[in-house]
Order: C-alpha cells, then sequence, then structure tokens
C-alpha cells in the first residue's frame, strides 16, 4: 500500500506542492510522531464536490495511518461541535461526514480556538506536573493543527493565532510544540489572500514564532496524496526553519 503510495506521488508534477522524501520506508510514519487533529470547514459552500473532496482525502489517510498509529487521526468541525473526535479507520472517517450537514458560516477562530487552548493547558499542566520538564519527555506530542477550509473565515483567526504563539512564547516550549496548517479547497480568490496574509507577516508584524503554514488553492483535487505530501511539507519546513534560525 505504501509502494502504491509512492509511485503516485512521485507521477503528481505540480509545481505549488511541497518537495517532499518519500522514499523511506518509515517516511508516512513521521506524521505519527505529531499529533494531528484535522479541523475542517462545514460551512455551506463546502456542501458537495468539496466536502467529497475532503471526505475521500481523509478516508485514504486513516487508512495509512492506522498501519502505524492505532489511535488514529482527530477530526473536528467548524461548525458541529457535537460530533468529531478520534477515528481510526476510514469507513469511521466516512461515517462521520456523513453525520455531519455543511451549513451556516465559518468561525475559524472560534473553533481554533477552542482546540489550541486545550492542548496549550495541556501542555502546561504536564510541565508543572513534572517539575518543569520539556512535555515531549512526557509523552504528549507536538502539535499539527490542520485546517481544510474553502472560505474567508467570518471571525478572527489572527487575533486566536497570535494570542497562542504569545502564551507558546511565553512558556519557552519547543518551537516544534504546535503548528497550524491551512489548506483551501475551491478557488476562492478572497479565501486565498487571506490565507496568505495569516502566513507571510502575522509572526513578523506581532513579534511572536512563525507557527502558520499555508497551501492555497493549487488547481488540483485534495487526494490523500497530495494531502500528505502538505502535511509532510509543512513540518519539513519547520524544523528546517529551527535549523537555519533567522532564515524564511
Amino acid at each position: 500500500m505504501f509502494s502504491k503510495l509512492v509511485k503516485r506521488l512521485r507521477r503528481d508534477n505540480t509545481p505549488e506542492l511541497p518537495t517532499v522524501d518519500l522514499c523511506k520506508e518509515d517516511a508516512l510514519a513521521q506524521l505519527m510522531h505529531y499529533d494531528t487533529q484535522f479541523l475542517i470547514d462545514d460551512s455551506g459552500s463546502m456542501a458537495g464536490t468539496r466536502w467529497n473532496e475532503a471526505r475521500e482525502a481523509l478516508m485514504g489517510l486513516a487508512e495509512y495511518t492506522l498501519k502505524h498509529d492505532q489511535d488514529g487521526i482527530e477530526i473536528f468541525f467548524l461548525n458541529d461541535v457535537n460530533k468529531g473526535g478520534s477515528v481510526r479507520n476510514k469507513e469511521e472517517v466516512r461515517q462521520l461526514f456523513y453525520a455531519v450537514k455543511p451549513s451556516g458560516s465559518t468561525p475559524t477562530g472560534l473553533r481554533m480556538e477552542q482546540l489550541l487552548m486545550a492542548y496549550i493547558a495541556r501542555i502546561e499542566a504536564a510541565r508543572t506536573k513534572s517539575g518543569g520538564q520539556d512535555p515531549l519527555n512526557s509523552g504528549i506530542k507536538p502539535l499539527n493543527l490542520i485546517v481544510i477550509t474553502d472560505g474567508e473565515p467570518t471571525d478572527d483567526p489572527e487575533g486566536v493565532i497570535i494570542a497562542a504563539a504569545r502564551r507558546l512564547d511565553a512558556g519557552n516550549f519547543s518551537l516544534t510544540q504546535v503548528g497550524i496548517q491551512f489548506i483551501q479547497v475551491g478557488d476562492d480568490k478572497h479565501a486565498s489572500k487571506a490565507l496568505k496574509e495569516l502566513d507571510n507577516h502575522l509572526h513578523k508584524d506581532n513579534n511572536v514564532r512563525d507557527i502558520v503554514d499555508t497551501r492555497p488553492f493549487t488547481g488540483k483535487e485534495l487526494t490523500t496524496e497530495v494531502l500528505v505530501a502538505m502535511l509532510l511539507g509543512a513540518i519539513n519546513r519547520r524544523v528546517d526553519q529551527i535549523k537555519k534560525p533567522g532564515k524564511e
């Protein structure tokens, strides 16, 4: 199954996608070193093709990750806060998406705040309990928060990101502790512009760590292969920034 993923990725020559080395047998297992949470835009504009794309991509990802992590992946939604959580196989992903009906607005900031602050509170508590040790030594994985969306937020994710980054800086947590990635589906130009603004200047203008990576619409369908390439690319870029301080 993994060899098929590698072959299909090698045939994908889209220049906008990150370059990812998947030649090693444990390349996909790299994701399992992170607590990956998916926050899915379930606003009305996601209904139809975009909803189906997100569902199919995550079904495939759940199938692959099950080989390396029995905990599966976590999926949450912007509007439907009563559904979501850990899913361990593609059938659970399918059932979850069928249970949620896209409608409403795009409260990206509100849901991000709930997930991010719950995680940060958890690592702060772990540090206190361990007498100041790094949370990574307590078995808490770094967080990858992946936001899959097709539209411009209707609230203020910028303020949430800045507050989270400042709290991480104040606690002197590892620069790899939290990462946020926005992945756009659909070709809404306003959404593309909003996402680029989150990535390009937010940390510089506010003098905080850079925890955001964005992937605007590439012109290609969001498949499992494209999703994996984006996830690994974001992780690699985050690590590279730490290895080369001062460079973007």
